[in-house]
């Protein structure tokens, strides 16, 4: 590995198995409809903030019509909601809408200083680099200087860890002259359904202290760890048709999952 991130972080803490069979196996993941329906909010907020008025539509559609070159039959994308009320088609295109007008209502509170910031750098500890973009740095008329990353699901993050990686990378980087800035974040949770975000509080992180997760993580990796965390998450993972716990010895699984073969799976 040349470097980590906070979404490697993330997938492998979550199920290491789902993480070997996307970055060590590259298997073909699901097709899904909540991973566009972030990618869009996000392109668009980036066009209003460059003085453009964006086209929805135009920005949705192009990469639903992307994944359907991979996967045309939709009923197979996974989706976020109930079965009886999946988001997907048009109340996904609505929930793109919903954001991105919060998003916008959200920034007339925030003077914005960068962009998809590139806060990529080393910290202590850690053997490699770590990549990352921050969605937002700014100065919010309440909360001050701030790190703001979007959210266009519904539940806050379960840890405020993404936060507090990228205030760790700034301390390490041209703001290091100056770590009590940004000592606030901010979940920009977008969607309708969500409860309102309050600011965290990222004065008390330490470079050394993240580096060091990042480390524990980076060496299992490296031990080629690759076992599975059944669950609740299976329902959203991208490799159930890859796994061989979630989908059984069929000939794709058996194609892609060779954990036992490739690492340690158990």
């Amino acid at each position: 590995m040349e470097y980590i991130s906070y979404s490697q972080y993330n997938s492998y803490t979550r199920c290491p198995r789902s993480w070997y069979l996307t970055k060590v196996r590259k298997a073909e993941e699901k097709q899904t409809w909540y991973i566009p329906i972030g990618s869009a909010v996000h392109t668009a907020i980036e066009q209003h903030l460059d003085g453009c008025d964006p086209n929805l539509e135009g920005i949705f559609y192009d990469l639903i019509s992307r994944q359907m070159s991979t996967e045309p039959d939709m009923s197979k994308w996974l989706f976020g909601g109930s079965a009886e009320a999946p988001i997907v088609e048009d109340k996904a295109l609505k929930r793109v809408v919903d954001c991105y007008n919060n998003a916008v209502e959200f920034l007339e509170d925030v003077e914005v200083f960068e962009v998809e910031y590139d806060a990529s750098g080393k910290l202590p500890g850690l053997d490699i680099p770590i990549k990352g973009y921050v969605d937002i740095i700014g100065e919010h008329k309440k909360y001050g200087q701030v790190i703001i990353d979007w959210k266009t699901g519904s539940q806050k993050p379960k840890d405020n860890f993404q936060l507090e990686t990228y205030k760790a990378l700034l301390m390490q980087g041209p703001y290091a002259p100056e770590p009590f800035m940004y000592d606030k974040g901010l979940w920009g949770m977008l969607s309708p359904l969500s409860s309102k975000a309050r600011p965290v509080d990222l004065s008390q992180v330490s470079p050394k202290d993240i580096g060091e997760k990042y480390q524990a993580v980076y060496e299992q990796m490296s031990k080629k760890i690759y076992k599975t965390n059944a669950g609740y998450n299976c329902r959203f993972c991208f490799n159930q048709d890859n796994c061989m716990l979630e989908a059984g010895p069929t000939a794709r699984a058996k194609f892609y999952d060779r954990a036992d073969q490739d690492g340690y799976p158990y």
